[in-house]
């Protein structure tokens, strides 16, 4: 016993010095750090339009205003309070069109990248049967590249909140419609509808 003591105590000192928790040291880790998802050439697109943010868009739903530029050609045939309308502003159209984000990952296992992809594009506008307003378009797919090539205007509007989907973006289009019964040129037209939609949506 009288050799296995010092021994022993011999060997408890060593751990104690070699213990990174008695001398306050932790073990590294090595930590990794997830890289952002670089926008795909779609994304883009989008991320150039007016008053996009300037990190671009994130995964969720964002809305945006599409105006037609005014050409008074195309208004042969049409109601006068249509065409009044058009007149008063300043567009032959407007609509609202919701753009949903998403990552995706793609590549084999060892070589995996991900990336912001656009997932859907929808719009919604109103037109007017009679003199009654009526929701003409409710969450039909929209072309940018054609819109693009028709010299349409985009405008952000906003990002919506993370429970935004398509069918509570047709409530509120139909709620409009409800509540603004009766198509106005200057107070219940397609801007109007944009406008008190996307006021709406949270």
């Amino acid at each position: 016993m009288q050799i296995i003591k010092p021994l022993f105590a011999f060997f408890c000192a060593q751990l104690a010095f070699a213990s990174p928790i008695a001398n306050d040291e932790l073990p590294a880790v090595g930590l990794v750090e997830r890289t952002a998802p670089a926008p795909d050439a779609t994304v883009q697109k989008w991320n150039k339009l007016p008053g996009v943010p300037s990190g671009g868009l994130t995964t969720g739903f964002s809305i945006f205003s599409a105006q037609w530029p005014r050409d008074k050609s195309k208004d042969v045939g049409l109601p006068d309070i249509v065409v009044n309308a058009r007149d008063f502003i300043g567009s032959n159209h407007w609509v609202l069109v919701a753009v949903e984000i998403k990552e995706k990952t793609t590549g084999p296992p060892k070589k995996r990248v991900t990336n912001l992809v656009v997932n859907d594009v929808k719009f919604w506008d109103l037109s007017i049967d009679g003199d009654k307003s009526a929701l003409h378009s409710s969450g039909r797919e929209y072309k940018l590249d054609q819109a693009l090539a028709d010299k349409v205007t985009h405008s952000y509007i906003k990002k919506l909140g993370s429970s935004a989907t398509i069918s509570k973006i047709t409530d509120a289009a139909k709620e409009y419609v409800k509540e603004n019964p009766t198509y106005n040129a200057e107070k219940v037209n397609c801007k109007t509808f944009v406008q008190g939609v996307a006021a709406e949506l949270k």
